[in-house]
């Protein structure tokens, strides 16, 4: 049975109104969320819930909507509207964002509170979204097709050797190894010649940046260089033959980034990778090392001692460092003054960041953008 306490925490975590429907569909009962929310429509949905599990209701924008049987009750609890991917407001409607994390959380607590049953987070949607036949068949279709054309794809040795030369930082491996390929069609992915080199470009770029990280780059630094190389592709390049140069160019971005890394005689040290990724998301602000050591979950002099052991360095240098080598690219590719570069890489003031620029680099950081900007 439903708790309507629960009921009215719950509707402010999903951003909408609940709804209570009688077995014949009329409105018993409305728990406000932070939105408005309109019932317009949402009685059609009970006709089609099941009474053993919930049922989700998903567009192609991600608006959703869920109804769920309460046999004690004899009534329906339906979650108002909301957007799975960000806020929606169009001719004049305006739907609430739930991200789909939070919102599978709450349905998931609410049948809970309703069945007393538990059911697992894939097991929802997976149930609610259909696809597997629909996959299977296409599959069946595509092998069926693969194997009457006899056409040969990408050499999969050939890709192990460039995952292997980026997990490795090894950039004239993979030089050698792009030069020296054998000649092959791409996997076909759509009908399309653009959108099936755009689809590869995942596939391969997300490749590369799983070496890059097994080789020792950050994370967080993996996961940002694979979505804007992809993004860039995506959004601006609309030839085959730039898609393909693109790619070549994410893998050695890859490469160079864990060749950078293994220079400088970095360890694979699990506990140093989540400093560094600590670091990486926290760049913009004042980093204390107190604060890191909270996060990692040990002593600050226990992680700057096995720090120093690890990267041959302090952590307070080496923090110094990267707001640097952040400081370096927004020199190149900003329009920001020095005084916000100085400024959003949280140095204490303009002048100390130029000491400590200068002394990395040899040269001012205004020298240095002079030297380096690139248009």
């Amino acid at each position: 049975m439903a708790d309507k306490y629960l009921l009215a925490q719950v509707a402010p975590v999903l951003g909408a109104p609940l709804y209570i429907y009688s077995a014949d569909g009329k409105l018993k009962e409305k728990i406000p969320g932070n939105s408005a929310g309109s019932e317009n429509g949402l009685c059609n949905i009970i006709e089609k819930t099941t009474q053993d599990f919930p049922y989700i209701e998903t567009d192609n924008e991600g608006i959703t909507v869920c109804s769920m049987w309460d046999k004690t009750q004899e009534e329906y609890i339906v979650t108002g509207r909301v957007c799975l991917y960000g806020y929606y407001k169009k001719d004049g409607i305006y739907i609430p964002y739930c991200p789909k994390e939070q919102y599978t959380s709450a349905i998931l607590i609410l049948w809970k509170n309703i069945s007393g049953e538990n059911i697992g987070r894939n097991e929802l949607w997976q149930k609610n979204l259909l696809l597997d036949r629909d996959i299977i068949r296409l599959l069946t279709k595509n092998i069926f097709q693969f194997q009457e054309e006899a056409v040969l794809h990408n050499f999969y040795p050939q890709e192990l050797m460039e995952l292997e030369c980026i997990r490795n930082g090894d950039t004239e491996g993979l030089k050698q190894s792009i030069d020296n390929a054998v000649i092959t069609e791409i996997c076909h992915t759509s009908a399309g010649s653009v959108r099936n080199w755009k689809n590869t470009a995942v596939y391969i770029i997300n490749a590369a940046a799983r070496s890059a990280v097994e080789g020792g780059l950050s994370h967080d630094m993996a996961f940002v260089m694979c979505g804007t190389f992809i993004s860039n592709i995506e959004e601006n390049l609309s030839t085959q033959v730039k898609i393909e140069q693109a790619i070549r160019e994410a893998e050695f971005a890859f490469a160079r980034e864990v060749h950078n890394i293994n220079s400088k005689g970095s360890s694979k040290n699990p506990l140093i990778a989540q400093v560094k990724d600590y670091i990486f998301g926290h760049i913009h602000d004042n980093i204390i090392i107190s604060d890191v050591a909270r996060h990692v979950g040990v002593s600050p002099n226990y992680l700057s001692e096995q720090f120093k052991v690890s990267e041959g360095m302090p952590l307070k240098q080496y923090i110094i460092n990267e707001k640097i080598r952040n400081s370096e690219y927004l020199l190149k590719y900003t329009e920001y003054s020095l005084q916000e570069i100085s400024s959003v890489c949280a140095f204490s003031s303009q002048s100390r960041f130029s000491d400590y620029f200068k002394r990395k680099n040899g040269i001012t950081p205004s020298k240095y953008r002079k030297k380096y900007k690139k248009g």
